[in-house]
């Protein structure tokens, strides 16, 4: 009988001990989870300071079957960034050109010349969130993405841990942005799909080869998916920080114009304008 009461309460020793045990590792755990905002403010710090960026870059636009208009080759892409809100890109290439233009809330595509219709695709604004500065510009561009940053979480990508701001990890329904634990280089991107465009799907973008040049810091790889499908995929092949712009290089107003959308004749006689083809 003392055998058995040793052993009994051994046990339950044994289980009392367990239970603080599996209290105590989720606290532990979590006491390691920096909150939202924290991580944003170590990752601005991370990205670097610069007044203006030049990158060059190679862009493959990946086809679909519903849009034979676009490029079958990489396209040579030149990118100039004036911090915090100016973004420009020209690409061309096999009897291809695209222009791209964001200022502020305007935002501008031509193809071939030819304005488009209809906004950017969301997978096409990749730079925003290494251009947004500081700390609190950065926190509400996020949510106005649809990303809360109050909800933060550990997670695994790949071989890496990372901060995921705005869900719990393993949710990824949520609009969420992973920074990676050791470096607070931002590495993943996930927004849900879009509520006021009907038809799209999931956003998602992998930020990737992070090098630092002259206190800046910048992905070398960048990959675009929508709807589980690769829409566009960069690599960049040099980048100078601090080049010298001149003022009507983002002159969006002067870009407009510039940006023509010719009038043809429509079915009924009357000119009109033709449905400019999408690279979405």
């Amino acid at each position: 009988m003392i055998i058995v009461t040793r052993l009994g309460r051994m046990r339950i020793l044994s289980g009392v001990a367990l239970a603080l045990l599996l209290a105590i590792i989720p606290v532990s755990a979590g006491a390691y989870v920096l909150m939202g905002e924290h991580v944003l403010d170590r990752m601005v710090q991370a990205l670097g300071k610069a007044d203006t960026l030049e990158v060059t870059q190679t862009l493959t636009i990946h086809a679909t079957t519903t849009a034979a208009s676009l490029p079958t080759s990489a396209l040579q892409e030149t990118v100039r960034i004036r911090f915090p809100y100016d973004f420009r890109a020209d690409a061309s290439g096999d009897d291809y050109q695209r222009q791209m233009m964001i200022s502020g809330g305007t935002a501008l595509m031509a193809v071939n010349g030819v304005l488009q219709s209809g906004p950017l695709p969301r997978y096409a604004r990749y730079n925003d969130i290494m251009m947004v500065k500081p700390r609190q510009a950065l926190a509400d561009h996020l949510r106005m993405m649809g990303i809360d940053v109050t909800v933060s979480s550990l997670g695994r990508l790949e071989d890496r841990y990372c901060y995921v701001v705005g869900a719990n990890f393993p949710d990824e329904d949520a609009a969420q942005l992973w920074v990676a634990k050791d470096t607070f280089h931002p590495l993943r991107l996930i927004l849900p799909p879009a509520s006021m465009s009907s038809g799209e799907g999931p956003v998602e973008i992998r930020y990737q080869n992070w090098t630092f040049t002259e206190g800046v810091a910048y992905p070398m790889h960048v990959v675009m998916w929508q709807n589980h499908q690769m829409m566009q995929e960069i690599r960049v092949d040099r980048l100078q920080v601090n080049p010298v712009f001149t003022n009507d290089l983002f002159d969006i107003t002067v870009l407009r114009q510039e940006w023509s959308q010719p009038d043809v004749p429509g079915d009924d006689g009357v000119s009109g304008r033709p449905e400019a083809p999408s690279i979405e």
